[in-house]
């Protein structure tokens, strides 16, 4: 059950976009929002500039109705804080600078790769025009990783009105039928409208091209469990989707 949402603030456009994200998110849910700054220590942080990013926070935060919530800086490498300060929260929320969709395929690591492979709690990262919140796509491929995806999925959902488009993804015809049924079997208990489609393997093109023609806002999948040199050598798919995607991103473990 999510209780507390961690979202990581800062002066940047895709930040500030994470904030409003995750705090109309908290609304929905009725839950608490962590707001911290990620002040980097290593590259010089500067302590005015995490003065302003609080000032304009809790502004903003102030705007909110009924929006329980809290703002604290955290200094130190952001990329290890931001995983250590996770293991407070049920959820975490970063945005992604649209560059990443060049930039970022070109280098073998960088920050949000190293986040979402360390990180143990579900995240969601925020592309710069990401939108809130009509129809969840929850991709399962036939495994308890996604069971983990379609829990919180269907949880989501049910707490912000929003429908779940189910995508079952397997080698063969017949699995992704079984595991289509599954879902179904699964959703049927909540109070969630749903849709279901199958296709072809585990592949990003299958991913963003049933986000995209399903108008879904939210992707939803588990994060991949291959071993850290294959990573270190080869993009996953869930990485390369968390980066090429046009819409929200939710990676569970």
């Amino acid at each position: 059950m999510i209780k507390n949402i961690l979202v990581s603030i800062g002066d940047t456009d895709y930040e500030k976009n994470a904030f409003d994200y995750a705090g109309q998110l908290a609304v929905l849910l009725g839950t608490h929002l962590s707001c911290v700054f990620f002040q980097d220590t290593s590259h010089g942080g500067s302590a005015d500039l995490a003065e302003t990013v609080l000032r304009r926070t809790e502004k903003e935060c102030s705007l909110y109705d009924f929006l329980d919530y809290h703002i604290d800086v955290v200094a130190g490498n952001p990329r290890q804080m931001i995983c250590q300060e996770a293991q407070s929260a049920d959820l975490v929320v970063v945005g992604l600078p649209e560059d990443i969709k060049t930039r970022g395929l070109k280098l073998i690591q960088n920050q949000i790769d190293d986040i979402v492979a360390h990180i143990t709690k579900p995240i969601i990262v925020v592309h710069e025009q990401c939108t809130l919140l009509r129809k969840i796509l929850a991709v399962h491929h036939g495994d308890i990783y996604s069971d983990h995806v379609l829990s919180l999925a269907a949880e989501i959902g049910e707490l912000t009105k929003a429908s779940i488009f189910g995508l079952a993804l397997s080698n063969t015809n017949q699995e992704a039928a079984q595991i289509k049924q599954q879902m179904e079997s699964y959703l049927h208990y909540y109070d969630v409208s749903t849709e279901f489609h199958t296709a072809l393997g585990f592949t990003v093109t299958n991913i963003l091209e049933n986000a995209e023609e399903n108008d879904c806002d939210l992707i939803a999948l588990s994060a991949s469990h291959h071993g850290r040199l294959y990573e270190m050598v080869f993009q996953s798919t869930t990485q390369t989707v968390v980066k090429l995607a046009n819409r929200a991103v939710l990676v569970t473990k």
